[in-house]
This record gives structure tokens, sequence and C-alpha cells, in this order.
């Protein structure tokens, strides 16, 4: 029997704007019972690895947890890891922001636990071959990937063991095999089948192995806590490992580093673990690859074909959805400001740290994806990238002497069309002419509010899950089920029908509608498009600035049922206030035949709708302090979430009292108007639940065509503090 090395690696983390009862009750299940245990196996080795937020939040909340944490570092019971500071993915932010975050969790290791890390928890463990020359510059000796990144240069599972050496222009990096086989034994099984398996494996010799995972299924995962606390399963697998001392050794990587030599030399392509790589992929595709590794199952080929299967590529997130590729390439626009900023003189005043660490906290990972987690889906991440951006900004610009309205044409989305940004002290106005001419970001500068960041309803391949019944996974008191083996529908999505959009969800989205459209049809996009104001492009006539305003100025000719029409669509955003103006004029064009001034036959005039789509965000659908008002109206119904029409209004109010501003609607001429709520069915670690994202609101003005005349209309937003 050969002696067994058990590299156990623990990465515990919770993002940027989550909620203070998470990591209260992460703490309390998870992290605190765990360093217990730990302190109580003085023979045991281990590596963890702790995020800057979560950090953050234990220095202010349980300092004697990091306290005790600092002395099993210094008795070399423990190595720390280091990482992004605020756990971005680092292949897809600038290498700069890249080397400053991991040097910024280096420093503040050394400083607070007296670690020296010079190994690294690889966020969502996405490589990328560049990554050695970024991890070298910061001092970084070796890092953790899973055995699939293996498997897709033709290596085995079974015969990835130690660890492997990479470079990259001559810069060197250990990389050490995550086991999946012990990613899904541990702790979801026995604690004696793992024992069993490692006593396997020591029949081949001395073997090094990797386990390495999220520290939250250890007591905060769905049925663990249970698990942990009534079966003790943390406890007797630790007691096990003491039991077999003779042949079971634990390690830290830095020690194993030291102490053997690499098994081989390796080139890995970009990747991530195998359940990332499936997630990143188009939805068609995610479930043509279900069906396909069904029907290997089947013939029992699946695990001699799982190699040659890889998924995705983490990037094709940025184009699965579109708002996030908004989000980062806003991310990647404050980067490069802040970095013309940093490199414009040799002095480094104050306030260029303090956005830098706005524009770290922006970069954590957890919105810019979505797969088991909530992700994307959940409003409250997005709300804080939005918002630490925002303060990044807010910085920048106030120390650039710029004032009045400063207008950008530039391809913000890189989707090969310009994109107009007008920005002001108060706001933020990016518009797509490319699209409708649409608003695809307005933002509250003063509070740091992004309004509009709503994703659309998309078809996610788990939805097909929703059209069987759940069934349970449960295993008994000999396992639980792997997160990624549940299948749970919460009561809110099960009562929820799917329902998808047709358009990204931007605000002033133009559309022509039928006379006798309802509500419902529209919300649950059962309706004929009979133009192509919605999506197609607006022509750009001008763009000005000045110190008091900018107006932004687009028209498109189109034909409806026949009848052409041509819209002029003005912006106009004022640099002294939080104040947007959109104003439509309509005329129809004379047609062909027609003599000029000539007034249409009225037999063949017909009814539509001029529809104008506003989609926003305040958070919290049911919270009582956010709500509509409608002033001189008695409605009785006005959380955010509901849903009505309104006959004649000529101002709509959304109030958030958390935050202390109203958004205020004036229409010109009067309008109908329809409220609705936009809630997504998205999947999380708790299972499929529906979920809040924001309103959509439309202003309905009669349009009967062909016009005898030229008409107008307008709509106002202000935004005003209360």
């Amino acid at each position: 029997m050969g002696q067994v090395s058990l590299l156990l690696g623990i990465h515990n983390h919770q993002p940027v704007g989550n909620f203070e009862h998470v990591f209260r009750e992460a703490h309390d299940r998870c992290y605190r019972p765990f360093l217990d245990l730990i302190e109580g196996h003085k023979n045991l080795r281990i590596s963890l690895h702790y995020s800057g937020p979560l950090l953050d939040w234990l220095e202010k909340h349980e300092p004697s947890f990091l306290d005790r944490l600092r002395k099993c570092v210094e008795h070399g019971q423990v190595q720390l890891l280091a990482g992004g500071y605020y756990e971005p993915i680092l292949p897809a932010i600038p290498e700069r922001d890249g080397i400053g975050q991991i040097t910024m969790l280096i420093q503040h290791l050394k400083r607070r636990l007296g670690a020296n890390s010079h190994g690294l928890w690889l966020t969502e463990r996405v490589w990328e071959p560049s990554l050695p020359s970024m991890l070298g510059a910061c001092g970084v000796t070796h890092t953790l990937v899973d055995d699939t990144h293996f498997q897709s240069v033709g290596m085995k599972p079974e015969t990835v063991r130690g660890y492997y050496l990479t470079e990259r222009e001559g810069t060197t990096l250990a990389i050490f095999p995550i086991s999946k086989r012990l990613r899904y034994l541990i702790p979801f099984r026995q604690p004696e089948e793992t024992i069993e398996y490692l006593h396997q494996l020591s029949k081949q010799g001395p073997v090094g192995i990797t386990y390495a995972d999220d520290g939250e299924k250890f007591g905060l995962w769905p049925g663990t806590y249970r698990w942990m606390s009534e079966q003790r399963w943390l406890e007797r697998f630790l007691n096990l490992i003491e039991q077999n001392r003779s042949w079971i050794t634990t390690m830290t990587f830095d020690s194993y580093l030291a102490k053997f030599p690499p098994t081989g030399r390796i080139y890995l392509p970009n990747g991530s673990y195998e359940e990332m790589m499936e997630w990143a992929l188009p939805t068609e595709a995610i479930l043509e690859r279900e069906t396909l590794l069904a029907q290997l199952e089947a013939a029992g080929l699946k695990e001699a074909a799982q190699g040659f299967l890889r998924g995705g590529f983490w990037n094709h997130f940025l184009v699965k959805y579109p708002e996030i590729n908004l989000m980062h390439k806003k991310m990647l626009c404050v980067s490069e400001k802040l970095s013309f900023k940093d490199a414009s003189g040799r002095s480094k005043p104050k306030w260029i740290a303090e956005a830098r660490q706005e524009l770290y906290k922006a970069q954590g990972n957890d919105s810019y994806w979505h797969g088991l987690f909530g992700g994307y889906y959940l409003n409250y991440l997005r709300h804080a990238v939005y918002e630490h951006l925002i303060k990044a900004e807010n910085l920048i610009d106030s120390h650039s002497g710029a004032s009045g309205v400063r207008l950008t044409k530039m391809d913000l989305d890189r989707d090969g069309y310009q994109e107009l940004l007008a920005e002001t002290a108060w706001m933020n106005l990016y518009l797509k002419p490319s699209e409708g001419a649409t608003a695809i970001e307005i933002d509250y500068r003063p509070k740091a509010l992004c309004l509009t960041h709503l994703p659309m309803r998309r078809p996610e391949a788990y939805h097909e899950k929703l059209k069987t019944a759940p069934v349970s996974t449960a295993h008994g008191s000999e396992s639980i089920a792997s997160i990624h083996e549940r299948v749970a529908v919460k009561a809110s999505a099960a009562d929820s029908k799917l329902i998808y959009d047709r358009h990204l969800r931007w605000s002033f989205r133009d559309c022509v509608l039928n006379g006798n459209i309802t509500l419902t049809e529209f919300e649950t996009s059962q309706y004929q498009e009979i133009s192509g104001f919605a999506d197609q492009p607006y022509e750009t006539k001008s763009a000005l600035s000045d110190a008091e305003k900018a107006i932004l100025s687009f028209h498109r000719t189109d034909s409806v049922d026949g009848l052409p029409l041509t819209v002029k669509k003005i912006y106009t955003l004022w640099a002294s206030r939080a104040e947007l103006a959109v104003n439509y004029s309509f005329q129809s064009v004379e047609r062909q035949g027609q003599a000029r001034g000539q007034a249409p036959a009225i037999d063949a005039r017909r009814d539509y709708y001029w529809g104008v789509e506003l989609n926003l965000t305040l958070l919290a659908g049911s919270d009582p302090k956010r709500y509509y008002h409608f002033p001189g109206r008695v409605v009785e119904n006005t959380p955010l979430n509901s849903k009505g029409i309104l006959e004649d209004l000529t101002e709509a109010r959304l109030v958030d009292e958390w935050q202390g501003i109203e958004i205020r609607l004036e229409f010109k001429p009067a309008v109908r108007f329809w409220r609705f709520p936009i809630e997504t069915i998205s999947q999380s670690e708790e299972g499929m639940e529906s979920n809040y994202q924001g309103s959509c609101l439309v202003a309905l003005w009669p349009l009967t065509l062909p016009l005898k005349e030229k008409h107008e209309s307008l709509i106002t937003m202000k935004i005003v503090e209360r």
C-alpha cells in the first residue's frame, strides 16, 4: 500500500451586495463550525481561501474568527490561498486590474493573518493559457483547476495526480488537478466511501490527490446543515483521516510542492469545471448535449466519451446574455478611464485609490454569468455592480474638470454599431441607434443607481424540468443529493407561466400596435409587430451638447401595413438637473401618385397605438416602501409588482423610500398606461424560483394612419429626491 497525500482546499466566498443575513447564516452554519473542527484536529493540514468581501465582513462582525485563523496559520496547520480580492474572473478583466486585485489580497493576508501566500484560488476555475504571466507577476507559484481540464487534452482522470507545470512566455506555474470524483463524494456520500476510494488509490503506489471546492457545501447548501450537524459528517470524516494516518497524510499545496517533483508538463486550453462549461453553451446546445449524454449513457459509452465532449467557453456568457455583455463593457470602459487618470501623473491622490476599489468591487464574478446559482438573475447583485461602477465614475469625473454634458460616440458593447453616451453630474444616458434608438442604460448618479438593468425573459435549459413533475432526489440516510443532482421547484416558480420576450428590455423602445391589442397580449408577447420601429435602426440626424444640455435627434421612416410613417425622436438631457425628455413627432409620408398636400382617403385610414416601453427597476416588487403613485388618482393596488391599466394618465411616479427618490414620468398628451412586472423563472441553489426583476411601463397614444397632419408626443423623466 502506497502513501496517499490528500490535498484539501476549501474556498469560502460571499459576493459584494449579498444580504447581511446570508453572511451571518454562512458564518454560523458553515465557516465557524468548520474552523472549530480544524482547531480540534491538530494533525490536519489544509489550504483555505477566503474572498475579500467575506474577510471584510468577518473583520467587522467576527474579528475573533480571524484571530483564530491567524493562529492556525502560525502553527503551520493552514495555508491561505490568494486570489482576486473581490473574486473576479481573472481572464475577463484587464490584466492591470487582475494584478491589482491579487496583490491587494496577498498584502491583506500578510498584514492581517500573517500568511505568505504563493498559491491562488482561481475564481470558478476559469482557466486561460495566458494566466501564468499575470500570476507570476504577483509572485503566485501554483493554482488549482479541475481534472476535466486535463481530459480536454486527452488525459484520463484516473491518471491525473500530483501537480503539473505549465508556462507562458517562460513564466512557470504549478497546476494541481481537482478530482471530480472527490467533489461528488465529499460531503454528499458517507465518509467511509471517500476513505475506501483513497484506499483503492493507495494500491497504485504513492499518490497525491486534490479535493477542492466551495466551503458552503459544509452547512449552507440545501440539506447540508442537517448532514453536518445531525450526522456529524465533517467530524466523522476528519476522525477517519486521523485513524488512517499510517497511509493518509493531509498536506497543504505549498508543502507538497516543496516535497515532491511535478508529475509532468502540461498545456491546457481554455476551460472551467464541467458544469460551468455546459452552462456557457446556448440553451439549445445544452438540451442537445443532455440528449446526447443520455444516449451515450444508455449505450454504456458515456464515460469513454466524456473527455471528447467539452462544453462551451466562459466568455460566451457575454454572447448568451447581451445584458451581461453591456455591464461587462461598461466595467472595461470605467477601468480604461481610471487607468488613464492613474497614468497621467506621478502623484497618486487618495481619490484614485478609492475609485480603484470601487472598480474592483464591481468586478466580482457573480453577476457576470448564470448557471446553478442565481448569478445574473439576482437583481441585488447586478445593482451592486452598477452601484460601484457609478461610484468609480463619479470619482473620476469629479476630478476631470469637465462640466455640462459629455457626449461620446463609441461602440460600447463591441457589436460593430456605434452607441451614443451622454453623461452629466446627474445622469448617464446610453443610446443604441441601431436598435430602435433605445436607451440601454439610464443612471441616477447622485445615488449611484442604474434604473434600467433588467434581463429579458428568455428560455433556459432547466425550464424543461418545469414541464414534468419534480422528483425527489433525496438519498436517504446514506447520502444527500449534490446540488448538481437536486431537482427542486419553489412555489413561486410552480405557480408561474413561462413567458419569453421578443426583445431585450431596453427603455424607450417604440412600437406600433393594433388598436384592439390587450395588456395581457403585450405582456406575454402574444401580439403582432407591424413595423420595424421596435428594433430596427434609426438614423442619427444630430448629436449636440453644450454646457446646458445635450440634444440627440433620430428619425426613421417605416411602413405600417403599407402606410408610410416617419417618426422623429429627440432626446434632451439637461446638465443642471436630473431630467430627460423624449419628444416624438409623427408624419405620414406622401405616397407616389398622391398630390402634395392632398389628404388621404378617409376610408383608407386605420387605427393603431403608438407605444413607448420603459423598463425600470427599484429592486423590490412587493416592498411597501417601494410603490407607484399616480397624482390625482385613487389606485388601490400600487406595489411595483402590480399590473393594471389607467386611462388618460398624465403623470406616474415610482417611489423608493429606502433610496429616498421618485422617478416621475409625465406624458403629453395623456396616455393609456399599462404596467406589469417582469419576473423571470431562474435556477438557484434552492431550486427554480420566480424573481421580480423590474417593471414594464407602456405609454400608448392613439395613432390613426395616414395622418392628416403632424402629431407630437412627449415623455419627460425626472428623478427627484424625497
